[in-house]
């Protein structure tokens, strides 16, 4: 025969243990406070027997487990029992990245998160192409409008800066950034081929008079 002990403040199952018998009462056992005779009920991995109003239940246990904060995913150990990860504001769940966050019970990239990504990554090939048209029309305006660049010159330099126009069209379109129609860069140059000689005119004969 055991008798079963618990924390007088929570309930807890401490131990069990052989009763004293009662030296008044040779047919009686001594059961002290907080102790019963009624064996708790076998647990299961999660659980731990509380006695609670006369009746032993069991309640949550998830000590020795590691679980993580839901406001920064950092990692602990329970040790109380009787209460769920939920109830003391954690999880069992890792959080995956820092760009994670605790959302209606799952870890959640935020939408506004996505989005923002999104537009940063954009903005970032907007940039890069930018500088790369910028870059091929550095130090050519005066000359283009001083009427200094050769053919080839001032067709590439018209290319470049209708590109940086179409550019900024792109990120100004109302599907930006969710799908950006970037612009192609301009076309290699191809020379006007140069005029054929006209054919000699074919002489006139004189007529007699």
């Amino acid at each position: 025969m055991l008798i079963h002990h618990y924390s007088p403040s929570t309930g807890e199952y401490l131990s069990s243990s052989q009763p004293d018998a009662d030296p008044r009462n040779h047919e009686r056992w001594l059961v002290p406070s907080s102790a019963t005779f009624d064996a708790p009920p076998a647990r299961t991995p999660t659980t731990w027997p509380f006695y609670r109003n006369g009746a032993w239940v069991l309640l949550p246990d998830y000590r020795g487990r590691t679980c993580y904060r839901t406001e920064t995913g950092e990692p602990v150990e329970i040790t109380l029992a009787g209460k769920t990860p939920d109830d003391l504001g954690l999880t069992t769940e890792p959080r995956p990245s820092l760009r994670h966050t605790w959302i209606d019970g799952a870890w959640t990239v935020p939408p506004e998160l996505v989005e923002r990504e999104k537009r940063d990554a954009a903005m970032a090939e907007f940039e890069q192409r930018l500088e790369t048209a910028r870059k091929a029309n550095a130090g050519k305006a005066d000359a283009y409008a001083a009427g200094l660049l050769d053919d080839e010159g001032t067709y590439y330099f018209k290319a470049w800066s209708a590109y940086q126009m179409a550019l900024v069209s792109a990120i100004q379109a109302d599907t930006f950034p969710d799908a950006v129609a970037w612009p192609a860069t301009p076309a290699p140059y191809v020379p006007t081929p140069p005029a054929e000689p006209s054919a000699p005119a074919a002489p006139v004969a004189e007529t007699a008079t």
